[in-house]
C-alpha cells in the first residue's frame, strides 16, 4: 500500500509544472481544503472527482480557483497542498513587551507575523534608551490591544462559511458571544498565537458575511511606546510616561522624542511635560 506522501509524489512527477495560480475563493485562505476541515485530503480530492465539469450554477463543491470548471487545475490544486493546511504561528517572544510593541508597529498592510530582525531591533533600542534615561527603565509599554483576539461582528441571516473557514485556517481556539443586536452576532475570538490582529482583521472583513472585525483593544494604559521609520536605518521612537489617572489617559505626561540610528547612538529630538497642575514631574528627564 502505498504511503498518502508517496501517491502525492507520483502525481507531483507526472504534472510536473502545470499549476494554474489559483485565485481564492472570498475569505478561503486555503484554496484546496474544500470543505474548511483544516487539512487537505481524501474528501477534497473526492470533491474534485465527483464535481467534474462545468459549475452551473456556480460555485461548486470541486472548484478551488473559482473559474466555474472543476478540472485538470483543480485536481492539481489539491494534490500539491496535500495536508495540514492552516496558518503556522511562531512561537512567542522571550521579551513579550517588545513583540507587543513590534505586532502593533506592522499595521495594517504589513505581514501577520513579526520578522526576527524587526522584533530584534527593538530590543536593542529598547535597552539603549532605558540605559541613556534611567527615568524610563520601569515604564513599561500599554499594549493598544490583545495580540490574539479580534471583535467580530457576522450577519445571522448570511451563510456562515467564509467564516467558519477563516476561523479553521487561523486556529480559533475560543468564540464568546458578547451580544446579539439588529440580526448581527457580535462575537470576541481567540487564537492560537499572536499576530498582526489589524491586519488579520481586515482579512476576516473581507468575508459577506462579516460586517465588521477590530482588534479587542485595551481601555486605559499609562506608557505608550511607538517607534517610525527614519531614512538611513534610524528609528524614531515617541513614547508618552503618563501618570495619575491613568485609565482615562493620565493627567499627567513626560513625553520623549528619541532617535536611534543604526550603530545605536542615542539623540534626545524633543521632551516636554505637561498635565494638571496637581503633576510633580520630579525635576528631571
Amino acid at each position: 500500500m502505498f504511503h498518502r506522501s508517496t501517491i502525492r509524489s507520483l502525481f507531483v512527477a507526472v504534472l510536473g509544472s502545470i499549476l494554474i495560480p489559483a485565485t481564492a475563493r472570498a475569505a478561503h485562505p486555503c484554496p484546496a481544503d474544500l470543505d474548511c476541515s483544516g487539512s487537505v485530503n481524501i474528501d477534497d480530492l473526492t470533491a474534485v472527482i465527483l464535481g467534474w465539469g462545468s459549475c452551473n450554477p456556480s460555485p461548486c463543491a470541486g472548484d478551488t480557483n473559482g473559474d466555474n470548471q472543476v478540472n485538470i487545475d483543480d485536481l492539481t490544486s489539491v494534490i500539491l497542498s496535500w495536508g495540514q493546511c492552516t496558518f503556522q504561528y511562531q512561537a512567542d517572544f522571550p521579551n513579550a513587551e517588545a513583540e507587543q510593541i513590534g505586532l502593533e508597529f506592522l499595521g495594517s498592510t504589513g505581514p501577520l507575523l513579526l520578522p526576527q530582525s524587526t522584533y530584534d531591533r527593538i530590543v536593542r533600542d529598547l535597552s539603549l534608551i532605558r540605559a541613556a534615561y534611567p527615568d524610563l527603565a520601569d515604564q513599561t509599554h500599554t499594549p493598544a490591544w490583545a495580540p490574539n483576539q479580534l471583535i467580530v461582528s457576522v450577519t445571522q441571516s448570511l451563510s456562515h462559511e467564509n467564516y467558519q473557514c477563516l476561523k479553521t485556517y487561523y486556529q480559533v481556539t475560543d468564540e464568546s458571544l458578547l451580544f446579539s443586536f439588529g440580526g448581527t452576532d457580535y462575537y470576541v475570538i481567540t487564537f492560537a498565537g499572536h499576530v498582526n490582529v489589524v491586519r488579520l482583521a481586515s482579512i476576516f472583513a473581507e468575508a459577506p458575511e462579516i460586517s465588521s472585525a477590530d482588534p479587542n483593544s485595551l481601555v486605559g494604559g499609562e506608557n505608550f511606546w511607538v517607534p517610525s521609520l527614519l531614512i538611513s536605518g534610524s528609528w524614531r521612537w515617541s513614547i508618552d510616561d503618563g501618570f495619575f489617572d491613568c485609565f482615562d489617559g493620565c493627567d499627567c505626561h513626560k513625553q520623549y522624542v528619541i532617535d536611534i540610528d543604526t550603530p545605536g547612538n542615542v539623540t534626545l529630538v524633543d521632551y516636554q511635560q505637561f498635565g494638571q497642575p496637581w503633576c510633580d514631574f520630579g525635576g528631571g528627564k
